[in-house]
């Protein structure tokens, strides 16, 4: 099962953006402090604990924020791009 911290920390990732990056710009969407140590929580949070509450409290911010669908969250495996190069090494 994959956890929703999970899924963000792996979209963070995927952006690039840091921990401060992503705290500043949902404080700027959502007109609240949001810490890099409040992002983080989240990202590690465990199921059913009360900083996955406040994530998903903030979810639909932070899909807002990513350019992403609310069901990136809810889906049951992680999505993976269809695109991309594989660069093959020659066999010496």
């Amino acid at each position: 099962m994959i956890i929703t911290g999970n899924r963000l920390s792996m979209l963070r990732l995927e952006t690039r953006w840091s921990a401060e990056e992503c705290a500043y710009r949902l404080t700027i969407q959502t007109n609240e402090l949001i810490t890099p140590e409040t992002w983080i929580a989240w990202e590690r949070s465990e199921h059913n604990s009360v900083d996955e509450q406040q994530l998903i409290e903030k979810l639909s911010d932070i899909t807002l924020m990513f350019g992403v669908d609310a069901r990136y969250f809810e889906q049951k495996t992680t999505p993976h791009s269809e695109e991309g190069n594989v660069i093959s090494f020659p066999i010496k």
